[in-house]
């Protein structure tokens, strides 16, 4: 088959570069997208050019010009003829399951180097306490999920266990110490609510704060590196409660290790308020309809269900005040040296 300067023969993709013609097998093609040039910010300008984007597994990366129709067709044969080949560019956004509003693929942030992280390896999300069956089939058959890092307290992890999926290597690394947890021993939402008469923003910058600064959170978080570090196959998701909090935390360091710039990070961040709203509207509804409508604790649910960039900044600035930097930070507290931290790019980006 035929797709503009391209085709498909013998299990082959053919093409034309610097006058020599090049078979590459399908089987070697890790990942395709569609890419589009002449689109600013979601609005087509009257010329823009349609690109099929092509990633071998030695990591090169080829480019075709061709129709959007031909690019579909192209997709959907090379997916026949590799089942395996990673499919789209999710820019780490939101997965779309029934059960989990805050599930993302952080596949396709872009480095500072101009790499990409690959897509269906990298999952951050809520807890998966209720995850449908159909939900887990997602997860299994289209994202290959074959490890999940519950970074709850075992107080919460009892109350709300995570579903277990056959298959799936489960890893238990609490971020915060029972004795310790404050607000973030999530259990019953209402218990949570009634605890705090007021949750002030210091008190929450504070909990930030002891994220990275309290030796046992910091050990923690260097056991959950050391998970990512020495995946392999498929798919590894990581999850706190609600998926905002201690797996922001997480991803964001992780995300620094990549080299992914502070602006990509703190949006990602960022996105739990969009991906958590309904969420959010469904427990102000709930609690109407139990006659509570004191706007104190309405205040309190939404305060729970969001975060905000500060919070971010408060974990950056107290790396730099313990640390003096980032990467010190990576090195002292988290054991990633430059050969680990190498190791983790060349797993994970393209």
């Amino acid at each position: 088959m035929k797709y503009g300067k391209i085709k498909i023969e013998n299990g082959n993709l053919v093409f034309t570069r610097h006058m020599m013609t090049n078979h590459l097998p399908c089987r070697d093609i890790l990942w395709v997208y569609k890419r589009q040039e002449g689109v600013e910010g979601g609005i087509q300008k009257q010329i823009s050019t349609s690109y099929l984007v092509v990633v071998t597994r030695r990591r090169k990366r080829y480019k075709f010009d061709m129709s959007d129709r031909e690019i579909q067709d192209c997709i959907q044969l090379l997916k026949a003829l590799n089942p395996n080949i990673i499919i789209g560019f999710p820019k780490g956004g939101k997965i779309h399951l029934q059960s989990l509003q805050n599930t993302r693929d952080l596949g396709a942030l872009v480095t500072e180097d101009g790499r990409h992280i690959l897509p269906k390896r990298l999952l951050r999300s809520g807890s998966l306490y209720h995850v449908s069956l159909a939900d887990q089939d997602v997860l299994t058959e289209e994202y290959h999920l074959t490890e999940v890092i519950d970074l709850r307290t075992r107080y919460e992890i009892l109350e709300k266990p995570d579903i277990v999926i056959e298959g799936v290597k489960y890893h238990e690394i609490p971020i915060i110490d029972e004795e310790t947890a404050g607000i973030f021993q999530a259990g019953n939402l209402m218990d949570m609510i009634n605890k705090f008469d007021r949750i002030p923003d210091e008190f929450l910058h504070r909990q930030y704060q002891n994220l990275v600064r309290d030796q046992y959170s910091v050990r923690q978080y260097a056991r959950f590196m050391d998970v990512i570090l020495n995946h392999e196959e498929g798919a590894v998701l990581w999850h706190c409660s609600a998926g905002k909090d201690r797996a922001g935390v997480g991803t964001a360091m992780l995300l620094c290790a990549l080299g992914v710039p502070r602006k990509t990070i703190q949006e990602d961040f960022m996105k739990t308020n969009l991906y958590l709203e309904e969420d959010m509207q469904h427990m102000i509804r709930y609690l109407e309809t139990k006659t509570i409508v004191d706007s104190r604790i309405m205040d309190k649910v939404r305060i729970l269900y969001k975060v905000k960039s500060e919070y971010l900044d408060t974990v950056f600035k107290t790396i730099e005040q313990d640390y003096g930097s980032v990467e010190n930070f990576m090195k002292k507290a988290l054991y990633l040296n430059p050969k680990s931290i190498e190791t983790l790019k060349n797993k994970y980006l393209v």
